[in-house]
């Protein structure tokens, strides 16, 4: 379980070198240790992906430069279904990726410029956080523009079995609002 929110966690020179090497090959560092970084993967334990969720590396190819072969692979698995049918199936396969939102205490975006993808951090009310790439932009027809366009429908009630998700995703409408400003 990781640290509690604001908690650090100590002791990176008390691991034993050998286990402190394994953690560095799996990119953990000193930082992200004391920082809270999830060891499941490090440890050969990596989280299994949501019951029928796109495979990871399809929505990482999709987050960045999605191929034909990608674009099609994405029509071809099963979207959860908190997941609206008019979201895209590029976009969809990437947020398959997430847990209900009624796991989700909080998201966060990181806007990235000219059209590069976004990182969306979901942190969730139990567990690690997940973070995932999605098409950036936030202009027309882009996967940003899409999360914000579910984020209004949310808002004005049209959506009323993610009403919970409303307060989530409104944190996507200011990150919008201040990358393209």
């Amino acid at each position: 379980m990781p640290p509690h929110k604001g908690q650090v966690r100590y002791g990176w020179r008390k691991l034993s070198q050998p286990y402190r090497a394994r953690l560095e090959r799996q990119g953990i560092s000193q930082r992200s240790w004391e920082d809270g970084a999830d060891l499941r993967k490090a440890r050969g334990k990596a989280p299994k992906p949501q019951p029928g969720a796109a495979p990871v590396e399809l929505a990482q190819e999709l987050a960045t430069a999605p191929s034909e072969a990608a674009l099609s692979a994405a029509e071809r698995f099963t979207r959860p279904p908190w997941i609206p049918e008019w979201i895209s199936n590029e976009v969809a396969a990437i947020l398959s990726q997430l847990p209900d939102p009624s796991k989700w205490e909080g998201v966060t975006f990181e806007p990235q410029p000219d059209g590069a993808p976004w990182r969306m951090t979901v942190e969730l009310k139990r567990g690690y956080p997940i973070t995932i790439d999605i098409p950036g932009g936030g202009g027309p027809g882009s996967g940003a523009k899409e999360v914000l366009d579910l984020v209004a429908d949310i808002q004005s009630g049209r959506d009323t079995k993610n009403k919970k998700a409303a307060a989530i995703f409104s944190e996507v409408e200011r990150a919008y609002t201040k990358a393209i400003s």
